[in-house]
């Protein structure tokens, strides 16, 4: 007869038989072979006899038929072929009878198996592992189980992601330990960095928990850590270890265990798990393996704790070089202002100075008008004209001169603005507010409209800075818009658009004008410092290039542009939840 079996040679083997008739594979009810695992699909592959010969056929699976690894979408099947259905390896045998009666097929050795199998042991309900205790004693399948026992403990290794994701990494543990143990409930505690003692950092339940029931044994940990070794209790309410704990016979607790979490030689926590339908459902070889299995999940734990500790100490010390450079620019920024300002000042009061002198010769010269020969007294009045015009020059652009070098120290100078939590919504409007109060006096409104995410709430920023950028960044929309209305007349309704919103970790801020838009050009230069689109005397280049560094550098945020010329321009701001803090030297 011919068969299809799963994991040969195993404690749990499985075995399909195939007659005369053709039969379905899949994981809905109604196949003929139905077999219960998510990669399959309802109705998989369909395997078909012909005089003595069998074919298997594909039947649009989302996940294909293999045969010895190759897909197939029908194909002959020969004694011996592996047939992979999804993530599951079947063999197909096809021996004669007399075979079957004198050789009975040999075992597979478990380093043979396809890592498919491996992993279906993980996910598929035919892979569970065997029962442990007398029972698998009296099967005498200790050598199977064991080996079984190794292969899933070699995956849950690589299934361990390296990830700065602590809360990810815990779900994921808690995760294989229901796949690989019959358990009710699982806890991890961790170390607590504030108050230093164990706390629940990650719980799974088989069932939901009543409001105000403990979720694990206090009495069970405790024995755990002060004996600072793994645990079994095969009935907890009657072990003398325990000493009758009233907790244990509340929580109705049969069989229970507990394993430090040791990736060294420093406990970071316990992995606990219990029963509350049957004692004696654990076994020595399952503390074993649980207390390997906590030994991998430390490592991971651990590494996740270094992966973070290391990225915050990364930008602690971009920080600290940060301010070092800064530091020493704005000392020579401030020297350099110095230096400029005095021989800046000496200009402008000097040029103020021949301004009142023309004055006073203009007049002199009208008093002399009879005197003078009359071209000659117009040429001397045009020439104190140009005087006038060219000091008038002289003045403006030393006053441009001051506000550069102004900005530049702005620019330079590391706030002293601590971080804190704000309520980024209203830092945002106060910046929208102000910029369109300074518009007003101009004769200029726009339409403002504001759409807040209410999950925004508390963000850690310097409120002043944020400010800054808001308002620059309003500032500039605002005279965009103000030079498309003097060119679009009374046809064009300038609108601004402000818009936060929550994205996880971060949040996101959008200001959006439909003004003149950003030409490409000027877009790739549009940070950069003392770059500047306005008229001479209007603007420095300065704004957004501190805009940018504050959110950049300042808050390690991101700011960016999206824009189409002649229609619209919108500056997005990204700014993490929570500023990053310097990790403590001691441990």
């Amino acid at each position: 007869m011919a068969t299809l079996v799963y994991n040969p040679g195993l404690p749990d083997e499985k075995c399909f038989a195939i007659g005369a008739e053709a039969v379905a594979i899949g994981r809905a009810e109604d196949q003929a072979i139905c077999i219960p695992h998510r990669s399959l699909s309802r109705s998989h592959a369909r395997i078909e006899p012909a005089a003595g010969r069998f074919f298997i056929s594909d039947l649009d699976s989302k996940n294909g038929t293999l045969v010895n690894g190759a897909r197939v979408q029908r194909c002959q099947l020969a004694h011996g072929d592996t047939v992979t259905l999804g993530d599951l390896d079947l063999v197909f045998r096809n021996e004669p009878p007399s075979v079957h009666a004198v050789s009975p097929p040999r075992p597979r050795p478990a380093d043979h198996l396809a890592p498919q199998a491996t992993r279906a042991l993980l996910r598929s309900p035919l892979g569970k592992l065997p029962p442990a205790g007398p029972e698998a004693a009296e099967k005498g399948d200790g050598g199977a189980r064991a080996q079984s026992r190794l292969r899933t403990l070699i995956e849950v290794t690589k299934l361990l992601p390296v990830s700065d994701d602590l809360d990810e990494l815990l779900r994921k543990i808690l995760d294989l330990v229901f796949q690989i143990l019959d358990v009710d409930r699982a806890v991890l505690l961790l170390h607590d960095e504030k108050s230093g003692e164990l706390a629940p950092r990650a719980v799974r339940t088989a069932r939901p928990v009543p409001e105000g029931q403990p979720l694990y044994s206090q009495n069970i940990v405790q024995y755990v850590l002060r004996q600072n070794v793994a645990a079994l209790f095969t009935d907890a309410t009657a072990d003398p270890r325990l000493d009758s704990a009233q907790s244990v016979a509340l929580q109705a607790i049969r069989a229970s265990m507990c394993a430090p979490l040791k990736p060294r030689d420093d406990l970071v926590g316990v992995l606990y798990v219990d029963n509350l339908g049957s004692g004696a459902v654990f076994s020595e070889d399952d503390l074993e393996f649980l207390l390997a299995f906590a030994s991998q999940a430390a490592v991971a734990i651990e590494n996740a704790a270094l992966y973070r500790r290391l990225e915050a100490e990364t930008v602690a010390r971009m920080g600290l070089i940060m301010e070092a450079k800064l530091a020493s620019l704005g000392a020579m920024v401030a020297g350099i202002a110095h230096e400029l300002r005095n021989p800046l000042n000496f200009m402008t009061n000097f040029a103020e100075l021949s301004a009142g002198l023309t004055t006073e010769i203009e007049e002199g010269l009208a008093a002399q008008r009879s005197r003078l020969p009359e071209g000659a007294l117009a040429d001397l009045t045009e020439a104190l004209g140009v005087l006038r015009e060219n000091t008038g020059r002289i003045s403006e652009h030393g006053r441009r001169a001051d506000a550069i070098i102004h900005g530049m120290l702005q620019h330079a100078r590391r706030s002293s603005s601590a971080r804190e939590p704000c309520d980024l919504r209203a830092v945002v409007g106060e910046g929208v507010r102000l910029a369109r109060e300074g518009l007003l006096g101009k004769g200029f409104d726009v339409i403002v409209v504001e759409e807040h995410d209410p999950a925004v709430g508390s963000v850690d920023i310097a409120r002043l800075e944020i400010g800054r950028v808001v308002l620059n960044v309003v500032e500039n929309a605002l005279y965009a818009m103000r030079e498309k209305a003097r060119g679009a007349g009374g046809a064009y309704a300038p609108e601004l658009r402000v818009h936060t919103e929550a994205r996880g970790t971060h949040v996101e801020v959008r200001i959006r004008d439909n003004g003149t838009g950003i030409p490409a050009d000027v877009e790739a230069r549009l940070f950069e410092p003392f770059f500047t689109t306005k008229p001479s005397g209007q603007g420095t280049g300065l704004g957004l290039s501190m805009s940018h560094e504050i959110v950049v550098q300042g808050h390690q945020g991101t700011m960016r542009v999206e824009t189409v010329a002649g229609e619209y321009a919108e500056i997005i701001l990204t700014l993490p939840r929570a500023t990053a803090t310097r990790p403590s030297r001691s441990r």
